[in-house]
């Protein structure tokens, strides 16, 4: 599930990067920046890629962290309410497509901890864009049904944690937003290659994948502009938000 994961799962826009060095206090090269629920390292590769060398990625699952581009020094285990790392050692705390897993002031406190006065608190979240195309605001529907009750960033319930006096005593608040849009070319196969990556998909047994992919095949033999095959890339509508307040 984890090769899955990190094949299938996009990057974030270099648009998104440029913009938290704006947010930043401090250059690329000499911020401390930390990688929180790093998983699989997307954002983690990212973020070297592009100047930030002073990287610390946390990740509680081994099979996902052993998957990070990292000095084993520099990738280690923890999570949200347990942060391996000094306090008020890091300029950036970044969170991509994880909080809605631990949104609890638990974690907030923890990345304060970590945080250094003024710190940047970043969260990402990338999602296929419904607003922008037909055929995806078709397709979630039909994936999204299987979630069940696990925590999800569309239902928006991680952002109840801002509201409470603990987050608004020890952050800048209200959180600010910001949307870049962030279209991907794909082959065909590519858009059931990245449903099974989301995690309540893979769970699924084969004959429930299976009627699910059949529906979503025939959503996709809706649209002229969809290839029947994988021959020709077509675009597949994205957006990424972006989530930041600081540290009082």
């Amino acid at each position: 599930m984890y090769n899955n994961k990190a094949k299938a799962r996009p990057s974030y826009p270099l648009e998104s990067i440029n913009f938290i060095r704006q947010l930043s206090k401090k250059a690329p090269e000499t911020a401390k920046i930390l990688d929180l629920g790093a998983g699989t390292g997307i954002m983690t590769n990212l973020l070297s890629q592009n100047g930030y060398s002073s990287l610390t990625a946390v990740e509680p699952v081994d099979a996902m962290r052993a998957k990070i581009n990292l000095p084993a020094s520099n990738c280690l285990k923890g999570t949200s309410w347990s942060i391996p790392v000094d306090s008020e050692s890091q300029d950036i705390v970044m969170l991509a497509q994880c909080f809605h897993w631990f949104d609890d002031i638990q974690s907030l406190k923890e990345i304060h901890r970590v945080l250094k006065p003024g710190g940047l608190l970043v969260l990402v979240w990338n999602m296929e864009s419904k607003e922008r195309s037909e055929w995806v605001a078709k397709l979630r529907p039909l994936y999204e049904a299987y979630d069940g009750s696990a925590p999800q960033y569309r239902m928006g319930y991680w952002k109840n944690v801002f509201d409470t006096p603990e987050a608004k005593s020890t952050y800048q608040l209200p959180l600010q937003h910001k949307r870049f849009e962030f279209d991907s070319k794909v082959k065909r196969s590519d858009v059931w290659t990245r449903i099974t990556s989301k995690s309540y998909i893979a769970v699924l047994d084969q004959i429930e994948q299976d009627k699910l992919q059949v529906k979503v095949e025939q959503v996709l033999n809706e649209y002229d502009d969809i290839p029947k095959n994988d021959d020709e890339l077509f675009i597949y509508p994205a957006d990424t938000d972006m989530y930041w307040c600081y540290k009082n």
